[in-house]
């Protein structure tokens, strides 16, 4: 039995980390940094402000370590619409709205929450993410 997995071609950037391209609610193509030490799926504030996204009113507030600040901070969490990476779209994904240093140049992170929905491989050398659904 075969199953299907898709190839994504990513870019290498910031010491070897991979950067995929997505399209957020079906409209707004963005790059994230794909990052498996983060729970959830995040957006920067811009972002969301350009998904007319409203975060005075978050699902919840989430305490978060972030990288560049090492210090604990309280983020707002939202909900997608859609999140499509390749071939592969989820819906209703929850997002932390978080700020990235602006040379990253990143409009956030891929998470543990859509990566986890999948059965992913990295290939380093190639700068190529496979996704191939789970089983069942």
């Amino acid at each position: 039995m075969t199953t299907r997995s898709d190839r994504i071609a990513a870019r290498r950037a910031y010491g070897g980390v991979l950067v995929v391209n997505a399209v957020l609610n079906g409209i707004f193509r963005v790059e994230l940094l794909v990052d498996t030490a983060a729970a959830i799926t995040s957006i920067t504030p811009r972002t969301a402000e350009r998904l007319g996204i409203e975060v005075r009113h978050p699902l919840r507030h989430d305490r978060v370590a972030t990288a560049h600040s090492r210090r604990l901070v309280l983020v707002p969490v939202v909900k997608l619409d859609s999140i499509a990476v390749g071939p592969f779209q989820v819906e209703g994904l929850e997002v932390q709205i978080i700020e990235f240093p602006s040379q990253l140049r990143i409009h956030g992170s891929l998470g543990i929450n859509f990566l986890a929905r999948f059965r992913p491989t990295f290939e380093f050398d190639t700068a190529t993410l496979i996704l191939r659904p789970l089983p069942g």
